[in-house]
């Protein structure tokens, strides 16, 4: 507190040395440094927001409007309208007021009028002053009409903060509207305040009341347009007579076609659905009609605006429609006038606006589908996406003939090109995706894919775009990816060697994406696509220019692979491309500037090397338990617990340059313990297995404890399991903010995988010691007891029926990877469950084996590094050491 305010103390001081540096130029009496010097207030304000500073600098403003000429005048009101947000901190209103108040009493009617808008400019801090209020009804009366215009603005910017003064001024407004001697322009600018009474019913009636009289009177259109969009904005607030106004909007769009008042009314109907407002089928169904029957292009994409916003910002407006007794049909017949509007129009515009709707439509009404419908629909899903498809292709054409405009229109027509191709492509994947039957699903799907990959080779211009289309796809359908996997490297050799990246960054996250999310726990075959793709990494971080030199890519590129990769569990290909971004092989910290992110990269790279290696090693396990399981088998992981030391070491030198690497500490030491454990894990198996071979026909008795050493062993991966639970807490928490809007769900829930592989063993581990505990209360010595389960892996016993409900409903699930993972650990705990039993030492010794190979799938699992690994959190840091201080 005492820092706070010796903080602002010194910039108060630095303030006013400000402000009399201002003064002493406005005192030079020479007109163009006065208005310098008022023109520089706006700069103090946003400098020096105190409330002392703002105070005084006001209240010299308002002596130097009361003493000076109409000129700077004009400019003092430039400087509050510019200082709205400052003006709240103002403390002597009253006393602001009393000094710009008497050039009202000057016979220059442009020194009233604009004293009356510098009172509107302040309306947010002289809403609650009578004095005010008499002051702007007054000269509502004035025979001036430029001191009546600015009366108007006052009034309208003072009623926006006070509904006392609506109340007020209510009678004087319906008296001028009405009166024929107000000029047309200043009735339509009266006409627009009574849109600010909406906070008391009656009042909002009264206004409501008025504007209607006047609409039925009244003979112009621009005075007719404002009444409409008053009356809307009274309704979509004060939610009062919401139906009587729809039916106006509707009535008054059918009685004057092809007019700005039809179009205004379309307008109002879509400003009522963004406030949420409920639309009856047959206020729905007029609008269709009105797009239908109307010839007009620019009414057609109105009325499909308007349906939009109905269906996509009204909450359950298609389900409420669906519930009703004649919902389906009524639903299929805006599906069949959609369609025809998308026949019918020639406007690009309009087909995008309907592919919008029916992209929003059709999948809500496949969920209230009987089976007796399936044709029909499938029918109508089909005709959408060839409709689409040819779509797109007419822009791509388009797009091509446009090569003769010149740069400047050319480069506006692209980026309107690209956003309808995106938008569309979208809307493409959302219908494809949402089948109503698996089979037809898995063709739909297929059939998007190739044409996707066509149209990369095809369209060279738009390869990012379609490129991202196909990782969203791939996402969304890993399975149906997996036969298309050498079609996608043969245009990844393609394009390797050519400048633009992004497109040939995404067919590789596409490919790698796709792959780790049909991996299992027990089966991995990532080496063969390691092996595709490790010359294709080599190739492009090595730019071949066209003089014939060779230069390596944007390090930036490369970091964002190998970050890539190690998000999926890559990490030999991130090594890969880690290594090839160093220049002739120096270290990767000479090929950055600053001391930090050399440590950054470093730790990167040893992840990525430790990740590898860590694989490597599980693989080798694996081979050796399979061919010779009886043997001796070791799991030696030394070298990279002591590498994720080093790891820590770059991590916490890091955090000396105040560079926030918490979660990066804490995750790196979780693993380096989980690596030791799994060590240690397989070492007391290969004990225990070592004990029953010794002592198989001596009694039991002569066992060591190790059934005791086995629950040590589940205890350390509870705990590990514990801490990777209190670690994702926050982490899904902080990089909400973080992070893009477009975030990688199966990297975060990479989390999710790390703390389930550690309740799995611990799991295996504990009923292991089960059975050995059972063989010895077998022979009267007393077990010990343990958790059978731990609760994080219940629900994944019991989601069996959850998941084929959701496989008969749609071919695609969100999240496709977590899921798999879940399907694999589900089956491996029924597979313990089943075997991990008995009480003789066969049962025992088949336990072990389980384990241990159990043990060294694990270890081999590709293991995703979570994508808060990558964020980095310097202004979190900041501002924890400043709420320490």
């Amino acid at each position: 507190m005492v820092a706070l305010m010796a903080n602002q103390g010194a910039m108060s001081d630095k303030g006013f040395k400000r402000l009399m540096e201002i003064e002493t130029k406005y005192r030079t009496h020479r007109s163009a440094d006065q208005l310098h010097a008022i023109a520089l207030f706006p700069k103090l304000f946003d400098d020096f927001p105190v409330p002392v500073i703002i105070n005084a600098a006001i209240l010299k403003l308002a002596d130097y409007y009361r003493n000076s000429n109409n000129i700077q005048r004009h400019a003092i009101l430039q400087v509050v309208k510019k200082s709205e947000p400052h003006l709240k901190k103002l403390l002597n209103v009253e006393e602001t007021i009393k000094r710009i108040s008497p050039t009202l009493h000057s016979n220059d009617p442009l020194a009233r009028a604009l004293t009356l808008r510098v009172f509107g400019c302040m309306a947010t801090i002289v809403y609650d002053r009578t004095d005010v209020y008499h002051i702007v009804i007054h000269s509502l009366d004035s025979s001036e009409a430029m001191e009546v215009s600015a009366a108007v603005y006052a009034a309208d910017k003072i009623c926006a903060q006070s509904q006392k003064f609506c109340a007020i001024i209510s009678g004087k407004l319906a008296f001028m509207v009405r009166d024929s001697k107000t000029p047309l322009p200043l009735r339509r600018r009266l006409i627009r305040i009574f849109g600010h009474m909406f906070e008391d019913i009656t009042l909002a009636r009264l206004a409501r009341k008025t504007c209607l009289d006047i609409l039925n009177l009244n003979q112009d259109g621009e005075y007719t347009v404002a009444i409409l969009r008053t009356l809307t904005r009274l309704a979509s607030h004060s939610l009062v007579d919401v139906q009587q106004q729809i039916e106006l909007l509707l009535q008054n769009a059918r009685s004057h076609p092809l007019s700005d008042n039809q179009r205004v009314s379309l307008t109002c109907l879509g400003s009522l659905a963004q406030k949420g407002i409920e639309f009856h089928p047959h206020q729905i169904k007029a609008i269709f009609k009105l797009g239908v029957e109307s010839k007009n292009e620019k009414t057609v994409l109105r009325c499909m605006v308007t349906l939009g916003r109905i269906f996509r910002l009204t909450s359950g407006v298609l389900s409420s429609l669906l519930l009703l007794d004649s919902g389906k049909d009524t639903v299929t017949e805006f599906i069949q006038m959609a369609i025809q509007i998308l026949e019918d129009s020639r406007s690009r515009l309009v087909h995008l606006e309907c592919y919008s709707l029916l992209s929003v439509i059709i999948p809500g009404y496949r969920e209230f589908m009987s089976a007796s419908e399936d044709a029909t629909y499938l029918e109508t899903v089909k005709t959408v996406t060839k409709s689409m498809e040819l779509f797109l292709v007419w822009i791509w054409s388009s797009m091509t003939a446009s090569l003769s405009f010149s740069t400047q229109s050319l480069g506006k027509f692209r980026d309107e090109e690209a956003a309808q191709g995106r938008i569309v492509l979208e809307m493409l994947l959302t219908i494809t995706l949402q089948q109503a039957s698996p089979l037809e699903a898995q063709e739909a799907i297929d059939s998007l894919f190739k044409t996707l990959l066509d149209w990369i080779e095809t369209y060279q211009d738009w390869s990012v775009l379609l490129s991202k289309a196909l990782l969203h796809l791939a996402r969304q359908a890993p399975q149906r990816m997996h036969a298309l996997y050498d079609r996608v490297i043969s245009i990844l050799e393609r394009k390797v060697d050519i400048q633009e990246s992004e497109s040939f960054t995404l067919l590789f996250r596409a490919l790698l994406e796709s792959a780790a999310m049909t991996r299992t726990l027990l089966v991995s075959d990532d080496i063969g696509l390691e092996s595709k793709l490790s010359p294709l990494f080599e190739r492009f971080s090595r730019l071949a220019e066209p003089s014939g030199s060779i230069q390596t890519r944007d390090r930036w590129e490369l970091y964002q692979l190998a970050r890539f990769s190690l998000q999926s569990g890559w990490p030999a290909l991130a090594l890969l491309t880690l290594k090839c971004s160093s220049v002739s092989g120096d270290n990767i910290q000479d090929t950055v500037q600053s001391v930090p992110n050399g440590l950054w990269l470093s730790s990167v790279q040893m992840v990525a090397s430790i990740e590898g290696s860590v694989q490597h090693a599980g693989r080798m396990l694996v081979t050796a338990l399979q061919h010779n399981p009886s043997e001796k088998q070791s799991l030696d992981l030394y070298e990279q617990q002591q590498g994720y030391a080093k790891v820590i070491g770059h991590l916490e030198e890091m955090c000396a340059y105040k560079i926030d690497r918490d979660f990066q500490l804490r995750l790196c030491t979780l693993r380096r313990n989980y690596l030791r454990t799994c060590q240690l894990a397989v070492t007391t198996l290969h004990q225990l297995s070592m004990s029953l071979s010794r002592y198989h026909h001596s009694s039991i008795f002569d066992l060591p404890g190790d059934e005791s050493c086995l629950l040590e062993c589940a205890d350390q991966f509870n705990e590990l399991a514990h801490q990777y639970t209190l670690l994702s807490a926050p982490a899904s928490s902080s990089t909400s903010s973080l992070t893009s809007p477009s975030r990688d769900l199966s990297s975060d829930r990479a989390m999710e995988v790390l703390y389930t592989l550690c309740l799995v063993l611990a799991y295996s581990l504990q009923k292991l010691a089960n059975i050995l505990s059972e063989i010895r209360s077998s022979d009267n010595v007393k077990q010990i007891e343990t958790f059978d389960i731990d609760p994080l892996l219940i629900p994944l016993l019991f989601d069996q029926q959850q998941d084929d409900m959701d496989h008969d409903r749609t071919i695609t699930r969100r999240n496709t990877f977590i899921n798999v993972f879940r399907k694999s650990t589900r089956m491996i705990l029924e597979h313990l469950t089943d075997n991990l039993r008995g009480r003789d030492l066969q049962s025992l010794e088949r336990g072990i084996s389980i384990v241990r190979q159990l043990i060294a799938q694990f270890v081999a699992y590709p293991v995703p590094i979570p994508q808060e690994f990558f964020v980095s959190n310097t202004a979190s840091f900041a501002s924890k050491n400043k709420a320490r201080v």
